[in-house]
């Protein structure tokens, strides 16, 4: 699935189906500033500033998570890959070609490129593809502020040097006459743009018209002498002398030799590569740099990256189509060779002065009188040295000429960051439009497009490598019957991928093995056993752990394994710290040096990474706002807790979820129940608080498989026991399957004799009942729960119960009784110290002296409850509680309602909660009938009663329904009001609560009828 995004006109998403615009105008303007800054990591207060354009609400950083949470679902089911956040802040992790407005930048390259190619053909087609991405003004639809202001005027001021460049193409190409209505349109917009005007009068002349080009000049001349003081500038003065004199300017020629000697000039890089493919941005950078003129100084550019990513491709490619500025020629050499050994400077030196004319005899012996004299030949000439798998910087030095008209192009695996004066391009994998590229020139777009899918997996499993991607291309073509569904199935199998990736001297596996050569053997056991985790990515500290060095030795491996390009450094997490991956195919290298290791034993560094997890887990868990339900620890013990300091315990999980999951996953692949239940348990309060039970459902489910299969009944207990936790917050679940679980774990921890256990299972299955109105089923599993909890101390078990039971006498109308029995549980829970179930409680107790028309007593718990709920940084629970208080202003008039009810719908969209969703649209309901906009209320309450009904919520859904009935009588529909009224009534009734069934009387009126709802 391809997502995208694209700004050049209105603001819109790409989520894999269709482009969608994006709601919100302070949506759109955070989109906006990510999008200025893809790839890049932005952090929440230049967000913050930004978005409002430095005039930021105190409650920013909580409304930029809502923002950044609508963002991703509107990407779809991976828009968290999309927009990632990393240290404080975030970035839109797209592809250049998916995000228009880069896409523009990097065709308008391409088109750049081909035009000094002398490709004026394939210039001006880029280019036209480029402005045919232009719908109009770029964040046509977004709140304009300064930055943005900014970054609008700079890509309209790109759209014109585009235009310019395409019709620069046009004018190669002897299109003139074509061009010469747009451009008398062009510089009537834009009548002080000189090019546009130099482009008109070469046009005119081109068309037999010059006097008109001549008059253009005069006219010109005049306005801008007349109205600014200047003369025209140089382009313009050009184009003027070339109509006059027909001049052409020259190029530049190689220089006849010293003393008047003939000189010949080298040309020794290889072959160039007919079909190279993509790097259009690589080359513009290079190119730029290397054809720059008027250069004072030696112009160096340095690529580097992988083994096999294409750094020589895109050395060689640009060394043939440097011949015309570099006419005194190219100097090339292997500083490492076949052998992969590094060669001394010395050697270089005496080929390069072999090359130029110096006779062996005449080579000095010393390397930097070598060294002088090459540099001395060279100093008023124009050639390029071209130095390929440079190992160092020092090896470089020595080979550099002195003179401003000479260039160097390196190539090297790790960046010579000690090179001065260099500029530096960094090479990754391809794209996968650029990796698809390559193959249909190889096979054939017919072949590869019969079988698309197949080709894109085929590509995928070659981590988009160029190498990889050009071996498999070629034995493809080399096998035109074979179906490419075949190759695919052959490179699935991961123990031969590497084998299928060698043809010839092409040899994925010995050109990552080169680099592997150059650790030192420490480092060598490093990378073998962090191959055998199945983790995308990994904090410093694992290898610290898994490869039981010091944190100094581990530091030295990541440096050495990332210089070497056989780790990738994947940027900070969402806490700020360093994360590492592996690609694809070094993984597999490195995990066949592991099978191959004796003293290696993947099981066991399998257990020491997972035990690693767990303890810190388990130590952010409790530093977490509240601990949902009682922690069980498993006989197996957690690893050592490492120096890692878990200062923000959310942020933590949010770096480390994914790895997690994994580790869990495989865990029990390798039938180690053991060491999965209890890290998927130590994550267990992480996915309640941040409501994330989809993703928690399916790590546990999976653990609770692992369990079953090796009869570990305390695992499958506890295992059971979360999943009904996490069940109970997923909308839309199946409440047979929650109560299932919640049985099924009661049933286990009262075999074992597990206390606190068997207390939270009562609980949890006593929620479920409520849910489906089973009121004598809530109290005995209740009554049950307490005794159990009591009887041990457990005192976050009675939390529980008085909560829920609180929760269940407000369903019943009962509201002195809810405050009672809140107030028992808020007594142990502030003597816990459980801030967030303060939190919960004094959000009940508010409700419910609501409830009781008591505004004051009611505005004070739910305040206090919103400040505790804003200082844990606990956004769910924000939105219920700003939701509530925004209905209680409803209520007394309070101009605040509507802020805060738009608060609470942008935090529970941003935290993925259709219940506090819900809450607001109903809150939002009562303020549209108080302001006199029924027809507005409907459509708010419709919203709320279809989210808690799919949730499962009886008595939310039952108020809004009530709300929903009055607002269709202010609306003029009383038919509708009565049958909504009549199924409002049927559902309080069903949950024992006459008192607010009876209040309905006055919307369904005195006489029901025989065939209502309510008598269904």
């Amino acid at each position: 699935m391809i997502l995208r995004c694209r700004c050049l006109g209105s603001l819109e998403v790409h989520g894999g189906d269709q482009w969608r615009p994006v709601r919100g105008a302070r949506a759109r303007a955070l989109l906006a500033v990510l999008v200025r800054h893809r790839g890049e990591h932005v952090p929440a207060r230049r967000l913050a500033d930004e978005v409002w354009d430095g005039r930021p609400p105190a409650s920013a950083g909580t409304l930029i998570r809502g923002y950044v949470s609508a963002l991703r679902r509107a990407f779809g089911a991976d828009g968290a890959r999309v927009i990632v956040g990393s240290g404080g802040g975030y970035r839109l992790d797209l592809p250049p070609d998916a995000v228009d407005v880069d896409l523009f930048d990097a065709l308008c390259a391409q088109g750049g490129t081909a035009l000094r190619r002398g490709d004026p053909e394939g210039a001006a087609l880029l280019l036209a593809d480029a402005l045919a991405l232009h719908r109009g003004p770029a964040c046509a639809d977004v709140p304009r502020t300064r930055t943005l202001t900014a970054f609008a005027e700079g890509v309209e001021e790109r759209r014109l040097v585009a235009v310019e460049a395409r019709i620069e193409a046009e004018l190669a190409c002897s299109r003139h006459t074509e061009v010469l209505g747009e451009l008398r349109r062009l510089v009537t917009e834009h009548p002080n743009r000189e090019r546009l005007l130099a482009q008109w009068m070469r046009a005119l002349h081109a068309a037999g018209r010059r006097a008109e080009a001549l008059d253009v000049y005069l006219a010109a001349h005049k306005r801008l002498v007349e109205q600014r003081g200047i003369d025209p500038g140089p382009e313009l003065r050009a184009a003027h002398r070339t109509i006059l004199a027909a001049e052409d300017a020259p190029r530049p020629q190689a220089r006849p030799g010293r003393g008047g000697t003939g000189w010949s000039p080298p040309s020794q890089a290889p072959a160039g590569i007919a079909d190279f493919t993509g790097r259009d941005a690589e080359l513009a950078r290079c190119l730029a740099v290397l054809t720059e003129p008027g250069a004072r100084a030696l112009r160096v550019v340095a690529i580097s990256g992988r083994a096999g990513v294409g750094k020589s491709a895109l050395a060689v490619t640009l060394t043939h189509g440097l011949r015309a500025w570099y006419p005194d020629g190219q100097l090339y050499a292997d500083l490492t060779g076949e052998t992969h050994r590094a060669v001394e400077p010395a050697d270089v030196l005496a080929m390069f002065l072999r090359a130029v004319g110096v006779p062996g005899s005449a080579v000095p012996e010393r390397t930097d009188e070598r060294a002088a004299l090459l540099r001395s030949i060279v100093a008023d000439r124009r050639v390029l040295v071209v130095l390929e798998n440079a190992p160092d910087e020092r090896r470089i030095r020595a080979l550099l000429p002195g003179g401003a008209g000479c260039a160097v192009l390196v190539t090297s695996r790790g960046r010579l960051s000690a090179l001065e004066g260099a500029h530096f391009v960094e090479l990754d994998v391809f794209t996968p439009e650029e990796a698809l590229t390559l193959l249909e020139r190889v096979v054939g777009a017919d072949r590869v497009h019969e079988r698309i899918d197949a080709a894109r997996r085929l590509l995928d499993l070659c981590g988009r490598l160029p190498l990889a991607v050009r071996i498999m291309a070629a034995r493809i073509a080399s096998a035109p019957r074979t179906p490419l569904e075949w190759f695919a199935e052959r490179l699935a199998d991961e123990r031969r991928r590497l084998d299928e990736l060698r043809l010839h001297d092409l040899d994925v596996r010995a050109g990552i093995g080169a680099g592997y050569a150059l650790l030192s053997s420490r480092q060598r056991r490093v990378l073998r056993r962090l191959a055998v985790l199945d983790v995308t990515a990994f904090p410093a500290w694992v290898v610290a752990l898994v490869a039981d060095v010091d944190e100094r030795a581990a530091d030295e491996a990541l440096d050495a394994l990332v210089g070497h390009r056989l780790l990738d450094a994947a940027g900070p997490d969402d806490g700020g710290r360093p994360r590492y991956r592996f690609h694809g195919l070094v993984r597999l290298f490195a995990r066949e040096r592991a099978a191959a290791d004796p003293d290696l034993d993947p099981a066991a560094v399998l257990e020491c990474a997972v035990r690693g997890w767990r303890a810190l887990a388990e130590q952010a868990t409790t530093r977490l706002p509240a601990r949902t339900l009682a922690p069980i620890p498993s006989p197996a013990r957690p690893g050592p807790v490492t120096d890692e300091a878990i200062r923000e315990p959310f942020a933590w999980f949010d770096a480390e979820r994914e790895s997690i999951a994994e580790l869990v996953g495989q865990s029990v692949e390798l039938g180690r129940a053991d060491l999965a239940w209890p890290l998927a348990a130590a994550a267990h309060p992480y996915y309640e608080l941040r409501d994330y039970s989809e993703e928690g459902s399916r790590v546990h489910r999976s653990a609770l498989d692992a369990c079953r299969a090796a009869g570990d009944s305390l695992g499958e207990a506890v295992m059971s026991r979360n999943l009904a936790d996490l069940y109970i917050s997923k909308p839309g679940s199946d409440i047979s399957e929650k109560l299932a679980h919640a049985e099924r774990a009661l049933e286990l921890f009262r075999a074992a004799g597990h206390a606190p256990g068997e207390a939270d299972a009562g609980y949890l299955a006593a929620t479920v009942h409520r849910v489906l109105g089973a009121t004598d089923q809530v109290e005995a599993c209740l009554d049950a729960s307490l005794a159990v909890a009591g009887s041990v101390g457990y005192r976050l078990g009675e939390v529980h119960v008085w909560q829920l039971r609180g929760i269940l006498r407000r369903q019943q109308g009962r509201q002195a009784d809810a405050i009672a029995a809140a107030g028992r549980a808020l007594t142990v829970a502030r003597e816990l110290g459980s801030s967030r179930d303060v939190s919960v409680l004094l959000g009940l107790i508010g409700l419910a002296h609501r409830d009781r028309g008591e505004p004051g007593p009611a505005e004070a718990a739910l305040a206090e409850a919103v400040t505790i709920a804003e200082e844990t940084g606990d956004p769910v629970q924000l939105a219920f509680l700003c939701a509530h208080l925004g209905g209680l202003y409803v209520e007394s008039g309070d101009p605040r309602a509507q802020r805060l009810l738009d608060r609470g719908l942008a935090l529970s969209t941003g935290s993925r909660s259709e219940f506090g969703e819900a809450m607001a649209l109903d809150g939002l309901g009562r303020l549209a009938l108080r302001s006199g906009a029924p027809r507005r209320a409907v459509a708010h309450f419709t919203d709320a009663v279809a989210l808690h009904r799919r949730a499962g919520n009886l008595q939310a859904e039952a108020k809004a329904l009530a709300g929903l009935a009055s607002a269709w009588l202010g609306a003029g529909d009383p038919v509708a009001a009565r049958d909504t009224g009549l199924t409002a009534r049927a559902l309080f009734r069903r949950l024992g609560n006459e008192t607010e069934a009876g209040l309905l009387s006055v919307v369904i009126g005195p006489q029901p009828r025989a065939d209502s709802v309510e008598n269904a």
